[in-house]
């Protein structure tokens, strides 16, 4: 016999979508440790006995101007991966910080 007070089971498209959805600090974290993967696979042997060579690009050495270009993407991308969400507003104990002399 059915409750008329219960609505039953939720039928919607969205229906249990939450549950499956990683929170977003520890998709945060797995995005930090797949650049730090990267960061290290860039920045090791392989890749970098292909760019040390004995030539200039623009007056600076290939290998200089590829390991200062590897590492500023990567803080970039490190940068990127931790600003705060556009929605998101400050903790009340920022704002009040903020607007203080």
């Amino acid at each position: 016999m059915m409750n008329p007070e219960d609505p039953g089971p939720d039928t919607s498209p969205d229906a249990g979508m939450d549950d499956r959805q990683i929170p977003e600090p520890e998709r945060r974290g797995e995005r930090l440790a797949g650049l730090l993967i990267l960061g290290l696979a860039v920045l090791n042997f392989p890749l970098l006995s292909i760019f040390s060579l004995n030539a200039l690009f623009c007056g600076i050495p290939v290998l200089y101007l590829y390991l200062f270009s590897v590492w500023s993407l990567i803080i970039g991308a490190v940068a990127f991966v931790l600003r705060s969400s556009p929605g998101s507003s400050p903790p009340e104990s920022d704002r009040k910080r903020s607007h203080e002399p």
